[in-house]
C-alpha cells in the first residue's frame, strides 16, 4: 500500500509540470507511430512550457458519441475491438500505456483512427511484468492454470515454498466461473483484480503498476462495451498476446536480446547476484520436481539454463576484451 501511495505522489508531481506530460505524449507517439488506426497528437515543443502544453488540433468525434460515429459510417464494433487491442499491445510490447483512457480522453478522427489525449497519467511495466502479464492472461485464455501458477513461481512473485498445485487450484477458482458467464459479463480487468486478491493470500509481492494496469483495463473494457455491448474480451485479446509471446521467443529476437545484454555487462554487474539468485530459484523448482518434466515450462527453463551459460561465457569474453583494450589504449 505504501508503494502505491508513493506512486500516486510521483504521478501528481509530474502532472504539475506540463513538460513532463508533453514528454510522455512524445514517447507514446514514438512507440505507436507504426500502429495502424492509432495516432497520438504531435507536441509543439517551441510553444510548450511548465504551464502550457501545445499539441495538434484534433478534428474528430468523442468516443462517447456512438450514434454520431455510426452516422459517419464508422464501424463502432471495429473501434471497440481496436481500443482493447491497442491498449494491450502498448502494455505488453512497449511497457508504456495510457493509464486514464476514459471516454473523455479518446477521440475518433474522420478516417476512423483512435486519437487519445491527456497524457498526465501513464503506466509503465518492466520486462518481467510485461512477460508476467502476457503469460498470465494467455494462460487464463487457454485455461492452463498450472502454467499460470508456474509463471508466478518462476518469476519470484510468490514464495518458492508455495505448493504449485494449491496455487493452480486457487487460480482455477478464478478462471472457471468466468468461462461460464455471458460474453458481456467477462472482464479481463476484474480477472486481474480477483487474481491479485487470491495471490495476496500466497504472499504475492505488491505490484503498483500492475494494479494501475488492472484499473485501466476495467475502464478500457467499459469504453469498448459502450460501443459494442457484445465485445468478447478473450477473442479480442488472444491475437495480441499470442503474437507478442511468439515474437519474444523468436530466435533472431533472442539473439538480439543477448547481444544487447552483453553490450551492457558493465552496467549490469551490480545486478548479477540478484540475477543468479533468480536463476538458482528457477533451477531449484526443476530439481525439486515441482515443475513436471513434460511441461512447457520445464523445457523453457532448461533452454534458459543453456542461454544463461552462454550469456555468462559471453560476459567473461566481453570483460576480457574490454580489459585488453583498456591496457592497449591507456
Amino acid at each position: 500500500m505504501l508503494k502505491l501511495f508513493f506512486l500516486l505522489k510521483e504521478i501528481t508531481n509530474l502532472e504539475m509540470d506540463l513538460r513532463f506530460e508533453a514528454a510522455a505524449a512524445n514517447e507514446y507517439a514514438e512507440n505507436t507511430k507504426n500502429d495502424a488506426g492509432f495516432k497520438v497528437p504531435e507536441i509543439y515543443w517551441n510553444f510548450t512550457s511548465e504551464n502550457v502544453m501545445t499539441l495538434d488540433w484534433i478534428d474528430g468525434i468523442s468516443i462517447r458519441e456512438a450514434e454520431e460515429l455510426k452516422k459517419r459510417n464508422l464501424n463502432t464494433n471495429k473501434i471497440a475491438e481496436d481500443i482493447i487491442q491497442h491498449f494491450l499491445r502498448h502494455a505488453v510490447r512497449d511497457g508504456f500505456f495510457h493509464a486514464d483512457m476514459h471516454q473523455g480522453n479518446i477521440f475518433v478522427d474522420n478516417s476512423g483512427q483512435i486519437v487519445p489525449i491527456d497524457f498526465g497519467i501513464m503506466g509503465r511495466l518492466d520486462k518481467l511484468s510485461k512477460r508476467f502479464l502476457a503469460e498470465i492472461l494467455f494462460g487464463f485464455i487457454q485455461r492452463d492454470y498450472r502454467k499460470v501458477a508456474e509463471v508466478h513461481l518462476v518469476a519470484g512473485l510468490v514464495p518458492k515454498e508455495v505448493p504449485i498445485d494449491d496455487l493452480a487450484q486457487a487460480l482455477r477458482s478464478i478462471g472457471e466461473p468466468i468461462f461460464g458467464q455471458e460474453v458481456k459479463d467477462i472482464s479481463g480487468g476484474k480477472l486481474l483484480k480477483q487474481l491479485f486478491d487470491v495471490t495476496e493470500k500466497f504472499n504475492m509481492q505488491t505490484q503498483p503498476q500492475l494494479l494501475m494496469l488492472q484499473k485501466t483495463m476495467v475502464v478500457v473494457e467499459g469504453v469498448a462495451r459502450k460501443l459494442n455491448p457484445n465485445t468478447n474480451i478473450w477473442t479480442t485479446s488472444k491475437p495480441v498476446l499470442e503474437n507478442w509471446l511468439k515474437e519474444t521467443k523468436d530466435p533472431i529476437n533472442n539473439l538480439n536480446e543477448t547481444l544487447r545484454n552483453t553490450s551492457e555487462v558493465i552496467k549490469r554487474l551490480p545486478e548479477f547476484p540478484e540475477i543468479m539468485d533468480k536463476a538458482n530459484q528457477a533451477l531449484t523448482f526443476l530439481a525439486s520436481g515441482q515443475i513436471p518434466q513434460n511441461s512447457n515450462s520445464y523445457t523453457a527453463l532448461n533452454d534458459k539454463k543453456s542461454e544463461m551459460i552462454a550469456f555468462r561465457n559471453q560476459s567473461i569474453i566481453g570483460l576480457l576484451l574490454l580489459v585488453i583494450f583498456g591496457l592497449i589504449v591507456f
